[in-house]
C-alpha cells in the first residue's frame, strides 16, 4: 500500500496483481494498472474524506473492469480491489453482493457513468473496522 493523501491507503500495482491471480488470473497489461494508480495519485478530489474514498473506490473498480488488464477475472479482481481499499481505509459498503455484481455487470457494459457509481458508492458507504 502507498499514500495518495495522509491517511488514504491506495493498493499498489502488486497488492492488485496478488488478488487477480488469487482469483486464477493472469496480467495482460501491467501499464494499465500502473496507470489507473497515477490516475487516482493525480486526481484525488479535495473534498470530503468519505467523497474522496467514494471517489477512488469508484476509479479502482471502473478502470480495473473497463481497462481489461488481466486476461480473466477484471470483473471480479476490479470488485475485490475496491473492497479491499475501502476495508483498509476504514469503511465498508451496505449493499447486498447481488448489487455488487449488478454494479460490475454495468460498468462492464458502460451502462454507468464515473459521476453515477461515485455517488451510489457515496450513499452506500459506512464506517467500518479497519482490521
Amino acid at each position: 500500500m502507498v499514500e495518495a493523501e495522509k491517511d488514504i491507503l491506495i493498493p499498489s500495482t502488486d497488492d492488485i496483481i496478488t488478488i487477480n491471480q488469487k482469483l486464477g488470473g493472469t496480467v495482460l497489461n501491467r501499464g494499465i494498472i500502473d496507470f489507473i494508480i497515477a490516475k487516482i495519485e493525480a486526481k484525488v478530489p479535495k473534498k470530503d474524506y468519505k467523497r474522496q474514498i467514494a471517489t477512488i473506490a469508484a476509479v479502482f473498480w471502473f478502470e480495473i473492469i473497463q481497462g481489461h488488464p488481466f486476461v480473466d477475472g477484471n470483473k471480479r479482481t476490479g470488485t475485490e480491489i475496491m473492497k479491499l481499499f475501502l476495508k483498509k481505509n476504514g469503511f465498508k459498503l451496505n449493499t447486498p453482493l447481488a448489487g455488487l455484481v449488478y454494479i460490475s455487470l454495468k460498468i462492464a457494459n458502460n451502462e454507468i457513468s464515473y459521476s453515477e457509481l461515485i455517488n451510489w458508492l457515496y450513499r452506500r458507504l459506512e464506517n467500518g473496522n479497519l482490521y
